[in-house]
C-alpha cells in the first residue's frame, strides 16, 4: 500500500457552496482532490489537483476537463455539466430512500469511484441564534437541532455569508464602472453601499453520540469578532446541516485534529484506503483525497444588524476634507465641486465588496 505524508494548509470540503481548496503536498503534488457530495436536487464538486509544497499554485491545478456522472443503484446515471472552472453540478433530483447513489469521474483517462451509499435524510434545523457574553466579546453562531433516538448523532455543517459595508462618507460625485455621474443614495449610482458575500473555510462537525437524546443544543459553529465589518450594518448568515455517517465523521474529524493541533498545517499519514471513499478503479492504492457523502441537507438563516449593537469598532477612519483650492492629486470628490477627500473614505469598493446587491437584500436603499 502506498503511504504519503501531506501537508496541507486547510481543508473545507463544503456542501452546498464551492470554495478553492487546493492542498499543498510535501514532495509529491498532483494527487486528485473530490469536493462535494450527493444532496437533494443538485450535486456540486469541485475537482483539483494537489501542488507540491514547494510549487507555486497554478491555473491547470484546477480540473476542467473531467467526465462525472452520479449513477444510482437502480442504473439510472445523472450526467454532470461544467458551470464554473473546475466546477461540476449535477442535477439528480430528490433521492430515493430504497436506492443508492454513487459518484463516478474519469479524469485523465482514469475512472475513480466512490463506495454505494444509501441517503440519509437531515433534520429541520430547530433555532439559529447568536450569543455575545461582553461588549468587546465576539459574536458566536450557534445551531439547535434534534432527530429521532435511531438516526444518525453524527453532524456537518457549512455556511454562506452576505454582508452590507457602507463607506465612512456618501460622496455626490464620482465615478462607476468608468462613467462620471452624480451619485444617487436611492439607485445603485454611489459609492456609499456595497456588500460581500463568503461562504465557509472551516470543517464544522459535531455529534450526540455521548449524549441521552440525538439532541444539539445552542452548539457552536463559528464566531465573529466585535470589530468585524461583518457586524458594521447588517448581516445574513445561512447555515447547511447534513447527517452523516460515522465514517464520515471520523474521516472528518481526524482532518479537523491535524488543523487544530498543527495551527492550519496538519500532516496525517494517510493511505488510499483510509482517506475518504473514493478509489481509482484500476489502481486502488492511489492516494484520492476527499469523502462523498449521500444526504439531503436543510438550511436556515439569520440576521444581525448594527441596532442590536454587536459591532465594536477598533479604528477609526480619519477622512480629512480638502478644498477644492488646496487640490492634491489621488484625491476624490466628496461635495463636487467644492470638497474632496482620500478615495478609501468615499468608495465602499475594497477587498471583496462590489456593488453586487442580492436580490433578496431586505434594506430598503433601491
Amino acid at each position: 500500500m502506498k503511504w504519503l505524508l501531506l501537508y496541507l494548509a486547510l481543508l473545507p470540503l463544503l456542501a452546498g457552496c464551492i470554495s478553492d481548496f487546493t492542498p499543498e503536498v510535501k514532495g509529491v503534488d498532483g494527487i486528485l482532490v473530490v469536493d462535494g457530495m450527493i444532496t437533494t436536487g443538485e450535486s456540486v464538486f469541485r475537482l483539483s489537483r494537489s501542488i507540491s509544497i514547494m510549487g507555486d499554485l497554478r491555473d491547470n491545478d484546477t480540473i476542467l476537463n473531467a467526465v462525472l456522472n452520479i449513477e444510482r443503484s437502480d442504473g439510472v446515471l445523472f450526467e454532470a455539466s461544467q458551470e464554473e472552472k473546475g466546477v461540476y453540478k449535477i442535477r439528480n433530483g430528490e433521492l430515493d430512500p430504497g436506492l443508492a447513489y454513487r459518484l463516478n469521474l474519469t479524469v485523465d483517462h482514469k475512472r475513480y469511484q466512490s463506495t454505494f451509499l444509501k441517503p440519509l435524510f437531515t433534520p429541520e434545523i430547530d433555532s439559529l441564534n447568536y450569543r455575545k457574553k461582553g461588549r468587546e466579546e465576539p459574536v458566536t453562531i450557534r445551531v439547535s437541532s434534534h432527530a429521532g433516538k435511531d438516526a444518525s448523532p453524527y453532524y456537518r455543517w457549512s455556511y454562506k455569508e452576505n454582508w452590507e459595508v457602507l463607506a465612512p462618507l456618501y460622496a455626490n460625485y464620482g465615478q462607476i464602472d468608468g462613467k462620471t455621474m452624480y451619485f444617487n443614495p436611492h439607485t445603485p449610482d454611489n459609492t456609499y453601499h456595497c456588500w460581500v458575500k463568503d461562504s465557509s473555510k472551516i470543517l464544522l462537525i459535531g455529534t450526540t453520540e455521548k449524549l441521552v437524546e440525538n439532541r444539539l443544543v445552542e452548539h457552536k459553529l463559528f464566531e465573529i469578532p466585535a470589530a468585524d465589518e461583518r457586524l458594521s450594518v447588517l448581516y445574513h448568515v445561512e447555515v447547511s446541516q447534513m447527517q452523516i455517517r460515522k465514517e464520515a465523521y471520523d474521516y472528518f474529524k481526524m482532518l479537523q485534529e491535524e488543523i487544530e493541533r498543527t495551527g492550519s498545517i496538519f500532516s496525517p499519514v494517510m493511505s488510499a484506503g483510509d482517506n475518504g471513499n473514493i478509489f481509482n478503479l484500476s489502481d486502488p492504492d492511489e492516494l484520492v483525497i476527499g469523502y462523498v457523502e449521500v444526504a439531503s441537507v436543510t438550511r436556515k438563516g439569520m440576521y444581525l444588524s448594527y441596532e442590536m449593537d454587536l459591532y465594536v469598532p477598533d479604528k477609526v477612519e480619519h477622512c480629512e476634507i480638502f478644498t477644492k483650492e488646496a487640490f492634491m492629486s489621488g484625491l476624490a470628490w466628496y461635495r463636487y465641486p467644492d470638497s474632496m477627500t482620500y478615495p478609501r473614505c468615499v468608495d465602499c469598493r475594497k477587498g471583496n465588496a462590489t456593488k453586487q446587491r442580492p436580490e433578496w437584500w431586505p434594506n430598503d436603499h433601491y
